[in-house]
């Protein structure tokens, strides 16, 4: 009997504090939390459904099914939520079926390698109670669902981890060395002589949890929340990275502060935290096709997630099927989607044991069968200093594209036990790195765009910006390919 082919994916998301919240690409709202109180959470799944599979099976493959389905897999698992209440719903709720199905044909004729996802084949799963912090009672449920014969995949949907921000191990580094010449930066100095090459006529949506976005040198960059939920945290690491993050590539060119690397973009930012079935819970596809629906060809998304596998080693988003299916839409749309590889030390070459999956694949690695190309540009970290090598905490590995600074990036944050003061301090790691990267494929696709009237799609991008770039000391060993330079892209011609 065929069988249904179901991927699995769990979420949950830490406790917040204050939160402001918007319905999908409309004007935010907001609401606050008294100071001290948290919203905990609950966990959700989402579950895929081969529908061709659940017809021969004489399922309908629609939401009793998987209501059903989830039924049997808590009376068969030794821990998870036996007698806990659940409900049922699509996974994507912001963005409309047809609208989807409008995207999806699109990318299709955009992109003849582009392989179609059935974005209503998936569901989500909600449950009420909030996930313990080892998350033990969810993985016990996966590993009941992966041991069932119509179940393909199980994997964490969220879960995902902001690497800390961390001032107090850095010292202040006095000025913005990331956009210095080719040896240490980007050049983004070479590249502000010439029209676009500030990130004019080009657009970025950062995907993630939480940004101060009236912080002093950004609230004049007109940064806004188009989708999700707005989200300070109880650990309030949020509003820093986040802060941090957009600050690097957009903050205004005027007489405080810094500067970003691309201060003449349009920004926003969309927010992974959703309301739905009595909510909040986490859905990074949902947040990524939001993105997608308000974007256009040649724009670009930065995704400041990173999410474990079964053994708690943090990886690149994509590792998840769902944000995976996504991440290949917008690409294939013509959207550039920047990643950052993870703050795990782990080689991506390797294989990768996902949460609920039976065996590793090695799904992040070119030379592999099992490999996977979602047209995602992949960031790694490095030191500041010359000789430049790997950042310990990087991950690393042949599908990284490019990298840059992992350390003494100093940027827009936050201060103050409610965040609320406007600083400026050092960020690090990959999530340093990728704003980075996202402003110097911006610069690109702005100085392309005056020069010929066109945009580049995304995977023509991605080749571009990896052009006469700056290696690491020691490449074979590092394996975090190239630091963009855009003075070489510039001079070399390859942006006429």
């Amino acid at each position: 009997m065929l069988q249904f082919r179901i991927q699995l994916a769990l979420c949950w998301l830490l406790g917040a504090v204050s939160l402001s919240t918007t319905r999908a690409l409309s004007t935010p709202s907001s609401r606050t939390v008294a100071p001290g109180n948290s919203i905990i959470p609950g966990s959700s799944i989402a579950v895929k459904i081969d529908r061709a599979a659940a017809v021969s099976s004489r399922s309908l493959g629609d939401i009793k099914s998987v209501e059903q389905l989830i039924r049997n897999a808590q009376k068969d698992s030794r821990l998870s939520k036996r007698e806990v209440e659940f409900t049922v719903h699509p996974l994507i709720t912001t963005v409309s079926p047809k609208r989807i199905t409008q995207l999806v044909e699109r990318a299709t004729v955009l992109n003849p390698d582009y392989v179609p996802t059935d974005f209503s084949t998936w569901y989500q799963v909600l449950f009420p109670e909030p996930e313990s912090e080892d998350n033990q009672t969810l993985h016990d449920l996966l590993a009941t669902l992966s041991g069932y014969q119509e179940v393909a995949s199980c994997h964490p949907l969220g879960g995902g981890i902001l690497p800390a921000v961390d001032p107090s191990n850095d010292p202040l580094f006095p000025s913005q060395g990331y956009m210095t010449p080719a040896g240490e930066g980007i050049n983004a100095l070479y590249a502000w002589g010439f029209p676009g090459g500030d990130g004019a006529n080009t657009t970025i949506i950062d995907i993630e949890r939480g940004w101060k976005l009236d912080h002093e040198d950004l609230v004049d960059a007109n940064i806004t929340l188009l989708a999700g939920l707005n989200v300070k945290d109880r650990y309030q690491s949020n509003y820093r990275h986040g802060t941090a993050v957009l600050g690097a590539m957009l903050m205004v060119d005027n007489n405080i502060g810094g500067v970003g690397i691309i201060p003449g973009a349009q920004g926003h930012v969309v927010g992974v935290t959703r309301v739905v079935g009595g909510g909040p819970f986490e859905n990074y596809p949902e947040a990524i096709l939001d993105a997608v629906d308000a974007l256009g060809f040649g724009d670009a998304i930065l995704l400041e997630i990173q999410v474990p596998d079964a053994n708690g080693n943090m990886f690149p988003v994509e590792i998840i099927d769902a944000v995976f299916d996504a991440i290949s839409l917008a690409t294939s749309l013509g959207i550039t989607v920047i990643e950052p590889a993870g703050n795990g030390q782990q080689d991506l070459d390797a294989p990768i044991l996902c949460i609920g999956s039976a065996t590793p694949a090695s799904i992040l690695n070119p030379s592999s069968p099992e490999f996977r190309d979602s047209g995602a540009i992949m960031v790694g970290a490095a030191t500041s200093t010359i000789p430049r090598t790997r950042v310990l905490e990087s991950n690393y590995g042949a599908r990284i594209d490019v990298h840059a600074w992992g350390e003494n990036i100093l940027t827009a944050s936050v201060a103050g036990s409610a965040d609320d003061i406007d600083t400026y301090l050092p960020f690090d790691g990959t999530s340093g790195a990728a704003p980075i990267i996202a402003g110097a494929a911006l610069s690109v696709q702005g100085m392309i765009s005056a020069n010929r009237g066109t945009k580049l799609d995304a995977l023509a991008l991605r080749d571009l910006i990896k052009i006469d770039g700056t290696p690491t000391s020691n490449p074979s060993v590092d394996k975090l390919g190239v630091q963009p330079d855009l003075r070489a892209l510039i001079d070399g011609g390859h942006l006429l």
